[in-house]
């Protein structure tokens, strides 16, 4: 559940940050029609995202009452009401239940590409991203406030990257093929302007996801030894080194594959490129989500 919860919260992010920073960027040829065709099929995939925020988000209800009282004990109204409205973790429930049905409510609105719609999307989508530290372990640190602004700044890294990563190869990669229905030449003109857009935001967004990293490890893991003498350490070294997977084949298409667009293999190799880097991605999350319900080294 916490995989699935992670993976919406990047993948929305990364949805903001396509179409207001990566296609704001965009110079390429035909920029009002790409970004006409980019803002026409992305609120479908926040819909969907929205949803199954939805379905997790009340998935995550159900364990936590099973964490709290027992798989044993069935839920009942005065069970899920002690847990929804008389503890803290009930509070920051409501919240991101709340900012997850906004999601799904103004998804069908975006196609009208109103700048209402768009500030309320992303009045949600940080509502509900920082929902996510707010009832993990930043919440029980020595410095919760702290600890909890380290880590949206963290999530909201990997949501500008990853997220938008994702975003770009599913939706805005396939869109600059069919604008106009120009040849091969053309597509492959408009996707290197969509990486020459991407590359420079993807840096800032990765910079802020490796400092915050680091910080939160660093104070998380109270010594170098942890990282190999508990298993929060080997957690995080794992994710780590799927980081680095990630890392790495961002700079490989930069450097590589991005001035061979135009070349007979150039966009099959940005997509074979791509797919690693995201599957990668996706290990990150799921070990992201066993490392935040790991117990610190100090607990």
């Amino acid at each position: 559940i916490r995989a699935v919860l992670s993976g919406c919260t990047v993948l929305l992010l990364g949805a903001l940050a396509l179409r207001c920073v990566v296609m704001r960027r965009y110079k390429g040829p035909d920029a009002g029609e790409l970004r006409d065709a980019v803002n026409s099929t992305l609120p479908r995939w926040i819909d969907v995202l929205g949803l199954l925020a939805v379905l997790a988000t009340f998935a995550r209800l159900g364990a936590q009452h099973a964490a709290v009282f027992g798989i044993d004990v069935a839920p009942s109204g005065e069970s899920l009401s002690a847990l929804v409205f008389r503890a803290g973790w009930g509070r920051t429930w409501l919240v991101a239940l709340a900012s997850a049905v906004t999601v799904t409510w103004v998804a069908p609105r975006l196609r009208r590409n109103t700048t209402a719609g768009w500030a309320t999307l992303v009045g949600a989508v940080l509502a509900f991203t920082v929902t996510q530290p707010w009832s993990g372990h930043p919440a029980a640190a020595a410095q919760p406030m702290l600890s909890i602004a380290m880590q949206f700044v963290h999530v909201v890294g990997a949501g500008g990257w990853l997220g938008s990563l994702a975003l770009l190869t599913f939706v805005a990669v396939p869109a600059a093929g069919r604008v106009n229905g120009v040849g091969a030449a053309g597509a492959d003109a408009r996707i290197a302007g969509l990486l020459r857009a991407f590359s420079p935001t993807a840096l800032v967004f990765a910079t802020l996801l490796a400092l915050t990293g680091l910080a939160t490890a660093w104070g998380n893991l109270g010594g170098v030894a942890s990282l190999w003498q508990s298993v929060y350490g080997r957690t995080l070294a794992l994710k780590l080194a799927l980081l680095a997977i990630v890392a790495g084949t961002g700079a490989y298409n930069w450097r590589r594959v991005l001035p061979s667009l135009g070349q007979s293999n150039g966009s099959a190799a940005l997509r074979r490129s791509s797919l690693v880097e995201l599957a990668a991605g996706v290990l990150v999350l799921v070990v992201t989500a066993v490392l935040v319900a790991t117990p610190m080294p100090g607990e």
